[in-house]
């Protein structure tokens, strides 16, 4: 039986990872069509939420099977229903 030398490795400093914040963590909560409505965040009836999320028209997710949204899609979908003024749009050419 021979044996193989082998080298010794320097020892790493340990990696330190960024710890979560909170706001980091609150992106990660799921929001029902319902807690959207209910907290103000838009001005949509759940009903319609949950048919323009079927029709996926709108941003959502459906972990567990249920419907539900993230602040980012929260964001997403108030974005899409903002209208700049004349002013503010480019002529067509």
């Amino acid at each position: 039986m021979t044996t193989t030398a082998t080298r010794k490795r320097r020892p790493t400093a340990p990696v330190a990872l960024p710890q979560p914040s909170a706001v980091d963590l609150d992106e990660l909560v799921h929001y029902s069509p319902e807690e959207v409505y209910d907290r103000g965040w838009l001005p949509i009836k759940p009903r319609t939420l949950r048919d323009k999320a079927n029709a996926r028209e709108i941003p959502h997710s459906r972990a567990g099977g249920r419907i539900s949204f993230t602040l980012r899609h929260i964001r997403e979908t108030a974005a899409m229903y903002e209208v700049r003024p004349i002013s503010e749009t480019k002529p067509a050419a």
